[in-house]
C-alpha cells in the first residue's frame, strides 16, 4: 500500500479537521485550492468567512459561485446577480447591468420595436447584429445580408422550438457556401451541423446540408457530413467528405476515423494497411490489426527505476501540479531528461506519463501499477478497470478535474458519498480518493453496481462517463440496432460528444489491456455484440 506520508496529511484537509481561511490562505492557487475553497464552503462559515474565501478562487466556476451566493450578503455580488436574472431588458438602466442581462434567449421574445430600443443602448456591435437579425422575417432573403457568425449564432443560441417552427428552411447551395468561408467559426458551424443532423424535425435543414462543400471546413464537420451522407445512402458524397476529412485533420486518430469509414464504405484493403501502420492506437486501428492479424509494438507496460523515492508525493495534488508546470516549462527535447528526473519508485507513474508526451504519442503507456488492490477480481475485470483508469487520470493519483473528480477513477464527490453509504469502514475525507488504495475500492464497488445492468465494455465507459439513466435512454432511442455500417453509425452519431469519444477510448484501453494480461480477446467481436442486447446491458428488448 502507498503510504500516506505526514506532508500530505499538513496539506490537505484530514478526517475531522475543517478547513480553515489560513489553510486556503497559505496555498498556491490552483485547482486543489479551488477544492478546498468548495469543502471550505460546504463548511458552517460566516459571509465574510465566504467572501475571503471565494476571491481567492482560480478561473470561472459556476458550481462554486452558486454555492458561494447562499452564502454571500456582499452588495456587489447581489447587484450582479439580480443584473443577470433581469428579465425585462428595457427598464434596466445602468449600461453595465444591461451587459449582464442581455441574452438571446430574452431577446427573443421582444417585439421588433423593443429591439430597436434596445439596440440604441448598446455598444456591443455583435449583440447590435444578433438584435438586428432576430427582427428578421424568418426566410432565407432576409439573412443573405448577414455575415456567417451572425447567422450561426442567431440559430445555434435561440431554442429547439423556434427552430423546428420559423427555421427549417430550404437554403441553396450559394447560401450554404456563404456559411463556410475560411472565415467561418468552425466551432460554430460545428454546433450548427451536429444540431441539424440530431434533429429529425429539421428535415428541410438535413436536407439542405446535403448541398454544403467541405472544401472550407475542417476535418471535424467533413467527417460529420460525411456521416449524413452516409445516412442516406449517397456513399459517393459521403467518400468525398471522409476523404476530405483525412486530408484536413491534424490528429492521427481522426486521420484514422476518416480512413475506418473509407473502408467501411469500400472494403479495400489498402485503408486496413493504412490504419495498421498507424503510430495510434485506437479502437479503428485495432480493427483493422484484428482482422489482419496484425499486432501494435509501439507501447510500453513497465519504466526502469531506482530504489530511492522522491520527495514529491504524487498522492498530493499540489505536488501533481507543480510536475505538471514543470513539464509545460520544459521544451520537448528535454522532456527525456525530465523523465529521468522521476526515475524513483514511487514515481513510475509521472515518469511513464512524461515519456509518453516525450515520444509524442507515437509510443504509448499502459503500465498496470495497481495490481496489489486489484487481487480479489478477474483478469477481465482489471482491463476494464485500468482501461477506465488510463483514460479518466493517466495512472496519476493526484488527478483532480475541473468539476472535482477525484483521483485514480475520477470519482464525483455526490458518487463518493453515495458510494460511502454502502461501504464498510468508508473514507472519512474526499482527500483520501487521492490514495489508490482507497480510490480504487470505491471505484469497484460502483463498477459492481453497474455490472448488474451492462455488459459490454462500451456501454460501461459510457454509463462511467454520463451516467447509467443516460445510457439507458439513449439505447432505448433504438440506437446499435441490427443494419447496414452498425454499431459504427451508433456509436459516432451519439449526440453526447463527451460520453462518444470517451467510450472509444476506454474500449481501446481495455483490447490493449486485455492482450497485455494475455486474454484473448477480438474488438471485432465486441463490434459485433453491440447489436445483441441479451450480450450487452438489460435495458433493451431481450429478444
Amino acid at each position: 500500500m502507498f503510504r500516506i506520508t505526514v506532508i500530505l496529511s499538513l496539506i490537505l484537509a484530514c478526517a475531522h479537521a475543517e478547513i480553515t481561511l489560513q489553510d486556503i490562505n497559505s496555498k498556491p492557487s490552483g485547482r486543489m485550492k479551488n477544492f478546498m475553497i468548495w469543502q471550505f464552503l460546504k463548511q458552517e462559515i460566516t459571509p465574510k468567512e465566504a467572501d475571503k474565501a471565494y476571491a481567492q478562487v482560480t478561473g470561472k466556476s459556476n458550481y462554486l459561485l452558486n454555492m458561494y451566493l447562499k452564502i454571500s450578503i456582499t452588495p456587489e455580488i447581489k447587484r450582479t446577480i439580480d443584473c443577470q436574472n433581469n428579465k425585462d431588458l428595457l427598464s434596466i438602466k445602468e449600461k453595465e447591468c444591461l451587459e449582464l442581462a442581455l441574452s438571446p434567449y430574452k431577446t427573443l421574445a421582444m417585439t421588433n420595436k423593443q429591439r430597436e430600443e434596445l439596440s440604441k443602448r448598446l455598444d456591443s456591435d455583435f449583440f447590435k447584429k444578433l438584435l438586428k437579425i432576430q427582427s428578421e422575417p424568418y426566410s432565407l432573403e432576409a439573412y443573405k445580408s448577414y455575415d456567417p457568425n451572425t447567422i450561426l449564432t442567431m440559430f445555434v443560441s435561440t431554442t429547439q422550438n423556434h427552430r423546428r417552427t420559423h427555421l427549417n428552411l430550404d437554403l441553396d447551395s450559394k447560401f450554404l457556401s456563404s456559411l463556410s468561408t475560411p472565415e467561418t467559426s468552425q466551432l460554430k458551424l460545428s454546433s450548427f451541423i451536429k444540431i441539424i443532423i440530431n434533429d429529425d424535425k429539421l428535415d428541410k435543414l438535413q436536407k439542405s446540408l446535403l448541398r454544403l462543400n467541405g472544401e472550407h471546413m475542417d476535418g471535424v464537420n467533413n467527417f460529420t457530413l460525411g456521416l449524413h451522407h452516409l445516412k442516406l445512402s449517397r456513399t459517393r458524397e459521403a467518400i468525398e467528405h471522409f476523404e476530405l476529412s483525412k486530408l484536413k485533420s491534424n490528429d492521427q486518430a481522426d486521420k484514422d476515423k476518416a480512413t475506418f469509414w473509407l473502408y467501411q464504405i469500400t472494403k479495400d484493403k489498402k485503408y486496413l494497411t493504412q490504419l495498421v501502420s498507424s503510430m495510434s492506437i485506437n479502437m479503428y486501428s485495432l480493427y483493422a490489426a484484428d482482422i489482419l492479424k496484425k499486432n501494435f509494438t509501439n507501447y510500453f507496460t513497465s519504466v526502469k527505476f531506482t530504489q530511492s523515492e522522491n520527495k514529491k508525493n504524487i498522492e498530493n495534488p499540489f505536488d501533481w501540479s507543480d510536475i505538471l508546470s514543470e513539464m509545460k516549462a520544459a521544451p520537448k527535447d528535454k522532456l527525456f531528461d525530465l523523465a529521468l528526473k522521476y526515475n524513483q519508485k514511487n514515481m513510475i507513474t509521472v515518469q511513464s506519463y512524461i515519456l509518453e508526451k516525450a515520444y509524442e504519442s507515437k509510443k504509448h503507456n499502459f503500465l498496470m501499477p495497481y495490481d496489489e488492490y486489484l487481487t480479489e477480481i478477474s483478469t477481465d475485470e482489471k482491463a476494464l478497470v485500468y482501461a477506465i483508469m488510463r483514460q479518466e487520470s493517466a495512472l496519476i493519483p493526484a488527478a483532480l478535474s475541473n468539476s472535482f473528480a477525484l483521483g485514480l477513477m475520477q470519482i464525483m464527490p455526490f458518487v463518493t458519498d453515495d458510494l460511502s453509504k454502502t461501504i464498510k469502514n468508508p473514507i472519512t475525507s474526499y482527500n483520501d480518493m487521492f490514495i489508490p488504495q482507497y480510490n480504487i475500492r470505491y471505484a469497484l464497488k460502483h463498477l459492481d453496481w453497474m455490472k448488474k445492468s451492462l455488459y459490454h465494455p462500451l456501454f460501461t465507459a459510457y454509463a462511467y462517463n454520463g451516467g447509467m439513466g443516460f445510457l439507458q435512454k439513449h439505447l432505448q432511442t433504438g440506437a446499435f440496432s441490427k443494419g447496414k455500417y452498425e454499431p459504427f453509425l451508433s456509436m459516432e452519431m451519439m449526440s453526447n460528444s463527451e460520453s462518444r469519444e470517451y467510450g472509444k477510448k476506454v474500449l481501446a484501453n481495455y483490447v490493449m489491456y486485455k492482450k497485455i494480461l494475455g486474454e484473448e480477446v477480438s474488438i471485432v467481436n465486441l463490434f459485433d455484440t453491440l447489436t445483441q442486447p441479451m450480450k450487452t446491458d438489460r435495458f433493451r428488448a431481450q429478444g
